[in-house]
């Protein structure tokens, strides 16, 4: 469980705004600083509700700050704490203090090399090692939701549509360019689905392309035909190339049985290429 002791409260902050960081789906996110910490800088998502079209987006909300309340893993974004707005007793929003990652998204580095890449995702992998084993499943993951700072430190983000073992989903949630089958059809989301999720983001990272640019088919239960990495990059170790082919299966039960699987098999490509964590570049090295 994340420590709760010497977490930051909301209430107990005088923030001001620096400057926007961004906009996500019904949400603003603004880079603070608290007054009262000597500075201390935290991104603050801010969530408006305007009419009931809004109310997924206030789900979405505390459904991350839950998820987020059960992890404590340094490659995991935090998030200290939720605040509900009201005006007049009616709901106008929710707002979520979260840790505040100086660096850059996957799918904002120009050009990786592959070794860098490697040490990327050996740590997002444990990071979803980390998050199966306490029963939370990330749901989307994709370049745009993997951080790298500015010291070479690797942060998973946004966990609004993050299912949490145990509670309802009926409803397709994901993007479309890394989104499982099983998503698509309503089913139950689960390990496999975030280890589809990662093949399709190692897909992209690794080649340069998507895995598939719409929605997957549903009634597809065998195997489909794309490049596979290794043809279109012959430079991809022969292991990482069949690693994210076997993520890539049309049904969860010919996926890797776990994450600790994967993680295992990274970690024997960082050994083999003679990579260290150590060698992991910031977002902002010239050299990445």
């Amino acid at each position: 469980m994340a420590d709760v002791s010497s977490k930051p409260k909301l209430s107990e902050m005088k923030y001001r705004i620096v400057s926007p960081l961004g906009n996500g789906a019904g949400s603003t996110i603004l880079l603070i600083s608290d007054k009262t910490a000597g500075g201390k800088r935290y991104a603050l998502k801010v969530v408006k509700r305007q009419d009931a079209d809004d109310d997924i987006y206030i789900a979405q909300a505390r459904v991350e700050y839950e998820a987020a309340q059960k992890l404590n893993h340094p490659a995991i974004a935090k998030i200290y704490d939720i605040r509900t707005k009201r005006s007049w007793f009616r709901l106008s929003g929710v707002e979520l203090l979260m840790e505040y990652v100086d660096g850059k998204t996957l799918d904002e580095l120009e050009a990786p090399a592959m070794d860098q890449l490697i040490l990327v995702f050996n740590q997002v992998v444990s990071a979803l090692t980390h998050m199966h084993r306490r029963g939370v499943y990330h749901g989307d993951l994709k370049p745009s939701n993997i951080m790298l700072s500015k010291t070479g430190q690797v942060k998973l983000i946004d966990f609004g549509t993050a299912w949490i073992k145990g509670e309802e989903k009926n409803r397709i949630q994901g993007t479309p360019q890394f989104i499982a089958p099983e998503q698509v059809a309503e089913r139950i989301v689960d390990e496999r689905t975030d280890i589809y999720n990662l093949g399709a983001t190692m897909y992209r990272m690794f080649t340069g392309r998507f895995v598939q640019q719409g929605l997957p088919k549903t009634g597809e239960s065998g195997s489909r035909k794309i490049a596979s990495p290794i043809q279109i990059n012959p430079n991809i170790p022969g292991t990482l190339n069949e690693t994210i082919m076997a993520c890539l299966e049309i049904s969860p039960e010919r996926r890797p049985a776990g994450m600790f699987e994967i993680k295992n098999q990274l970690a024997a490509v960082a050994k083999y290429l003679g990579l260290k964590e150590v060698d992991l570049k910031g977002a902002e090295d010239e050299e990445f």
